[in-house]
């Protein structure tokens, strides 16, 4: 039995894990990558991902040197990247707490403030540059 080459649209656009979360390997096109990205941005149904779906957008892209949709992605305005006053990811009624999303924010973030092995030489090369954003960090070491 032959299936055709597809993508699932649903559940999480894990495709984007392999550069991003997943650090530089050699074995991705870069290239390859960035179309996979927005492709990804703009057909993908967003009430079938998860919380820590869009910190792993947002490393991917930043990954890529596309630091304004690694932010637009940690604010992409959608109810499972919904944080409470309480800073709970908030996925359902049933699901108010989802730390996968949490620990996400917090790697992505990190990732984004002190780089990366071969990222930028410049302080916070995964946020947009020109002074719009003040990064401020202290303790952290470069993710692989």
């Amino acid at each position: 039995m032959r299936a055709e080459p597809y993508t699932l649209l649903d559940d999480h656009p894990s495709m984007l894990y392999a550069l991003g979360f997943v650090p530089h390997t050699g074995l991705i096109d870069p290239e390859i990558m960035r179309a996979t990205l927005r492709h990804v941005l703009e057909v993908w149904p967003w009430e079938t991902t998860w919380g820590w779906d869009y910190p792993a957008i947002a490393m991917t892209a930043a990954r890529l040197g596309e630091t304004t949709t690694a932010l637009d992605a940690l604010l992409l305005p959608v109810t499972k990247n919904t944080y409470l006053p309480n800073g709970h990811n908030r996925q359902t009624a049933s699901l108010p707490i989802y730390l996968p999303g949490n620990g996400g924010l917090l790697a992505a973030t990190a990732l984004m403030a002190r780089g990366w092995d071969g990222a930028p030489a410049h302080d916070a090369p995964g946020f947009p540059p020109g002074g719009a954003w003040i990064v401020r960090h202290e303790g952290l070491h470069p993710m692989p």
